[in-house]
């Protein structure tokens, strides 16, 4: 073999190819994990700073603005309470005739909006209507279409407002005139020809110490139409309207966020704090110290496991190969890891394994030949021998029916006719699943037989509802189920007893129900014998004495386009009945006249 010439490369290539794997990890580490990942985490540090300032920031404007929409959707509530209160709007429907009558129902109305909509002195409701009965004071006020709060919900065109609003009439106290309020108008009941609008006032000064009271780590400035309404720092003087937002604001703001309640756009402005890189790590040593050891100390133990893993198992597969012994190649047990060397490993092992089983597999495989080719043969002799064994009995059958009929015993011939057309169903299973109608027919016929057997002791009854007698069912599955009720219901009953076979169909299900009036069964042995049905398999089958309604059942479930339930219900010394419950999929759509017979 000529290898190609070396370039430098390649040289480089060798060289390290010299070098053993534990120098070249450490290497790897610190060129490839140490330097990169100090100059890492100084950018990172510095990244969580600003990080830091940004989540400030953003928690600060994301609190006010949950605090803002929640007392602003609170007070709107209120206002939708009182604009949907019926009584209140007929109170302000009314005419009053006198001062008293005013008063009197006033004052049970004071009671109710006292009790149902004060919010512990957050909110203030005015409720004004076009209505000069009215007497102003408290609750209730005559409606000032001159109002400026009046106006701005006019010029809005909405039925509620959020606004803000100087009050400097000689009504309100100087304490009181900045104002935030929610305005509603009345009109729930379109027919009301009284102009009726309910105000709810914002205290202004709980507002603002509760902005104080939260502590924010960023300056929170809250403008409302243009104005500067509340701040957690600036001094606000509840006497003098409310300032235009300067200019200032705006540039020195790092973060801004906006409401849009109720016909109000509410700008939310945060100034971040001074935040140095002192001050932060004073306020994280602790896990930038155990974050700096993790940077060292993991990398090394990782390091440390990588070298481990690598050598040890180069070992093995090297004293693997060299104990080679005439040719027989021991195997590695067990194959550690599923990475590049363990998949060489397991390679190892499938080469070793396929050179020293060679002969072996060749071996067993003619073995498996020859006693497939024996066992042929075996089932070849079985299926010949069981066409003969039906035939002779078919034929001896039908010799003792035909030497009954010329002895004129019509009866012993009808059985016997009976029991040849049975055991040919039992023999006969060219098709495994049949019409329902030739299953009927077997089913009758076993009835017949017993009816012979047990004479007035017993009677029966064959119903199937029209158009079910195409239902394709597995061969002699509904048999095993009436024999069942025979053997193990009627036979133990010492007076008359009924078996009873009903076919329908109901809700695009197929129904089979056998019902005996024998000796039952204890609710336990009912229950048991429903679960066993719904859950028949083949290991159910191994090692039983009785499996006819277990084979039926398994039958029943692995013959069915659609799905199959059975049901057990049972009185002990009343009787059993059991339902195949057939899903829709099961018929083949054809309609056929039914199969409606009764004996007894």
């Amino acid at each position: 073999m000529v290898f190609p010439k070396r370039t430098s490369n390649h040289w480089a290539i060798a060289k390290l190819n010299d070098i053993p794997i534990g120098r070249k990890m450490v290497g790897l580490f610190i060129f490839c994990v140490l330097i990169p990942l100090l100059l890492t985490d100084t950018f990172v540090l510095w990244m969580l700073v600003g990080y830091q300032k940004d989540s400030v920031r953003r928690d600060a404007l994301n609190a006010a603005g949950y605090y803002l929409t929640s007392t602003v959707e609170d007070a709107a509530g209120t206002a939708r309470n009182v604009y949907l209160n019926k009584n209140i709007n007929s109170f302000l429907n009314t005419d009053f005739q006198t001062p008293l009558d005013y008063y009197n129902d006033y004052r049970l109305l004071t009671d109710f909006l006292h009790v149902n909509f004060m919010q512990g002195g957050r909110f203030a409701i005015t409720i004004c209507a076009e209505n000069d009965s009215i007497l102003n004071g408290g609750y209730f006020h005559r409606l000032d279409r001159q109002q400026a709060w009046y106006q701005a919900l006019e010029r809005s065109g909405q039925n509620v407002l959020l606004l803000t609003n100087y009050d400097d009439s000689h009504t309100v106290s100087a304490a009181n005139r900045r104002q935030i309020l929610i305005v509603r108008q009345m009109n729930y009941y379109l027919r009301d020809t009284v102009e009726k609008v309910v105000k709810v006032d914002i205290s202004y000064s709980r507002m603002e110490q509760d902005l104080r009271a939260a502590h924010y780590d960023a300056d929170i400035y809250i403008c409302m139409d243009g104005l500067l309404v509340c701040s957690n720092v600036l001094p606000a003087d509840l006497s003098a309207p409310f300032e235009e937002i300067p200019l200032d604001l705006i540039r020195k703001s790092s973060g801004i966020k906006t409401l849009n309640l109720y016909g109000c756009e509410m700008d939310i402005y945060a100034i971040d704090r001074s935040m140095d890189m002192g001050r932060f790590f004073g306020q994280n040593w602790l896990p930038l110290l155990l974050l700096s050891l993790l940077n060292l100390l993991l990398p090394s133990v990782f390091l440390s496991w990588i070298n481990r893993s690598f050598i040890e198992r180069l070992q093995a597969l090297t004293a693997a190969v060299r104990n080679a012994d005439n040719g027989i190649m021991p195997l590695l047990e067990p194959v550690q890891g599923q990475d590049e060397i363990g998949m060489l490993m397991d390679t190892y092992n499938e080469m070793a394994q396929r050179t020293n089983q060679l002969i072996e597999t060749v071996y067993k495989s003619r073995l498996r030949e020859q006693e497939t080719d024996l066992a042929r043969q075996q089932a070849e002799l079985l299926a010949l021998r069981s066409q003969i064994n039906p035939h002779f009995l078919f034929n001896l059958l039908e010799s003792i029916r035909m030497q009954s009929l010329l002895r004129e015993e019509k009866k012993t011939a009808e059985m016997i006719g009976m029991l040849a057309y049975i055991e040919r169903q039992y023999v006969d299973w060219g098709a495994d699943v049949i019409p329902l109608r030739e299953e009927l027919r077997c089913v009758e016929a076993y009835l017949q037989l017993q009816r012979y057997r047990l004479g007035e002791r017993f009677s029966y009854r064959i119903d199937a509802q029209p158009g079910c007698g195409e239902l394709q069912i597995p061969k002699l599955s509904l048999l095993t189920f009436v024999e069942n009720s025979c053997v193990h219901g009627i036979s133990k009953k010492g007076n008359h007893g009924w078996i009873f076979v009903r076919v329908r169909q109901q809700r695009g299900a197929a129904l089979l129900e056998v019902e005996d009036t024998g000796i039952g069964m204890a609710e336990e042995q009912q229950q048991a014998m429903q679960e066993e049905m719904n859950r028949a398999s083949i290991e159910m089958l191994k090692g039983r004495n009785h499996v006819g309604i277990i084979n039926a059942c398994l039958r029943l479930k692995r013959t069915a386009s659609g799905g199959v339930r059975f049901a057990v219900e049972s009185e002990a010394g009343i009787g059993t009945t059991i339902t195949i419950i057939l899903e829709e999929g099961h018929t083949d759509g054809k309609q056929r006249p039914s199969e409606s017979t009764a004996g007894g």
